[in-house]
């Protein structure tokens, strides 16, 4: 006794999902590593040219101009172009290392170097005391991105830092053995 085969039906494209093409892939993931290679390289370059800076906010004393979790966005400027006003980064004299951001109430510069007071927008009084900026320039507020100065803040932790460094790496060799595969 001999089987016969039962007739089976085709297999059409709607009930078989195809997967898209290895090298398409490949070359959709090189083109998005060249784009943030490209991106990244730029945002340096602006960063040195126009001498920008970064600071989180991390504190509310500056709402609602500014929330924490904030990143500013300085650009130094000559210390003798302070106005009453402007924003600006500067270092806190009861914390050395750390700094704060605040909106200058009064600018006195005639002495030769600025003396400034600061005051938060959302504190009641201005800060206790005055500040003689010592430095040729200054970081002056611009702008701020919300919420990225709270990604920024993971910066401080050694493990996060590790972590990043690996994956640059990391990064770097597969696009060097893809680049090397290619030849």
């Amino acid at each position: 006794m001999t089987a016969t085969a039962a007739p089976v039906a085709p297999v059409t494209g709607r009930h078989r999902r195809q997967a898209p093409p290895r090298r398409m892939l490949r070359v959709l993931g090189n083109v998005v590593l060249g784009v943030a290679a490209v991106g990244a390289v730029s945002l340096a370059g602006l960063v040195l040219v126009l001498k920008l800076g970064f600071a989180p906010v991390l504190s509310p004393s500056m709402e609602p101009a500014f929330a924490p979790g904030d990143l500013l966005v300085t650009r130094a400027v000559p210390a003798t172009d302070l106005k009453v006003g402007d924003v600006v980064v500067l270092p806190r004299p009861d914390a050395p290392g750390e700094r704060y951001a605040h909106r200058l109430i009064s600018v006195d510069a005639s002495g030769g170097q600025a003396v400034v007071r600061t005051k938060g927008d959302a504190n009641a009084a201005a800060d206790p005391l005055e500040l003689r900026i010592t430095s040729d320039t200054v970081p002056l507020v611009v702008t701020d991105v919300p919420v990225v100065g709270q990604v920024s803040l993971l910066g401080q932790y050694a493990w996060v830092r590790i972590a990043l460094i690996l994956l640059t790496g990391g990064c770097v060799l597969v696009a060097a053995k893809r680049a090397l595969l290619r030849r």
